[in-house]
């Protein structure tokens, strides 16, 4: 994700890294060739019967700016879903963690108590990473080798839902806290309630990563960007004349660029600038929960790399 910088007025109209237009300068070039040539012929050989008015771009222009703002505003829906559901993921994280000090409970000087206590949150915390690794479609890291017990990790590792498998052993760790007269009754519907709520989660998670937009809608506003920018110059070289190239230019930024938007975040778990801070999510939680159990190897919160935060 980009960090929001601040520029002055006129030095953002020139920051390129990051926006749209990292993309998508190649079609803008291109049509703006495709535009000079059109200009140049027009000008020196005065090709009147090839060119057309302003009138079928101008409808077309309404309907595709409605199509683009349409699918800019689904894929901006699924972008901010997924960022309420990793707030819902810091937020139930953090109530585990407390739960596993508040309401297991048993004698003080119980040292396997306090071992079981620890390993519960550093399963929460490697669940989080696992989660991260499993939507980006990654090889887990070394946060979740180091806070699983060697038997449980090589179960996790031949797991083809890692997450999954993590969630099952948290649920394991429940029951054996309540065979060990840790965890009364009662106070066992709250703490699986928050397992439910990170099951809830994941899957919501999976919803936006495994259910795109309709891949056909996709190529028909491809398509219509596409043709309405390398006719255009058709339509606009009576009215405009020599200053063709530079409408053009205007137009297909903008429209290429909307079009850019609306694929990139589309699926915001991905680690291009503009998709969802999972890592720096991910250590947050992991250096909050790691506070709340007095561990001393917390690490740094993850800092922008050039203004980007992954």
């Amino acid at each position: 994700m980009i960090v929001k910088q601040k520029f002055a007025w006129i030095r953002l109209l020139f920051h390129f890294r990051g926006s749209s237009f990292e993309e998508t300068w190649p079609r803008i070039l291109t049509v703006t060739v495709i535009a000079i040539i059109v200009t140049y012929l027009e000008m020196r050989y005065g090709l009147q019967k090839y060119t057309l008015t302003t009138t079928p771009f101008a409808l077309i222009g309404v309907a595709l700016g409605i199509f683009l703002g349409f699918r800019n505003n689904a894929a901006y829906d699924r972008f901010w879903e997924g960022r309420k559901l990793w707030g819902a993921l810091v937020n139930t994280a953090r109530s585990l963690a407390r739960q596993a000090y508040s309401l297991i409970d048993g004698p003080q000087d119980d040292a396997e108590l306090q071992r079981f206590r620890e390993m519960f949150v550093r399963r929460v915390i490697a669940f989080v990473h696992a989660l991260r690794h499993h939507l980006r479609d990654e090889e887990p890291g070394d946060e979740i080798k180091k806070g699983l017990p060697p038997g449980d990790l090589a179960e996790t590792l031949e797991s083809s839902h890692r997450p999954l498998t993590i969630l099952q052993q948290l649920g394991r760790d429940l029951a054996y806290a309540r065979k060990h007269h840790w965890l009364h009754e009662l106070n066992l519907a709250f703490i699986d309630a928050q397992l439910v709520e990170l099951s809830n989660v994941m899957g919501g998670c999976e919803r936006i990563k495994k259910t795109p937009i309709p891949f056909t809608y996709t190529v028909l506003i491809h398509r219509i960007v596409a043709f309405y920018c390398i006719f255009l110059p058709f339509g606009l070289i009576d009215t405009t004349g020599a200053l063709t190239p530079v409408v053009v230019f205007l137009i297909s930024h903008a429209f290429f660029g909307l079009d850019a938007i609306g694929d990139e975040i589309e699926d915001p778990f991905g680690t291009q600038p503009n998709h969802l801070p999972l890592t720096s999510i991910s250590r947050t939680i992991e250096i909050n929960l790691l506070e709340l159990i007095n561990s001393p190897d917390r690490p740094e919160p993850i800092k922008p790399k050039k203004g980007i935060l992954q």
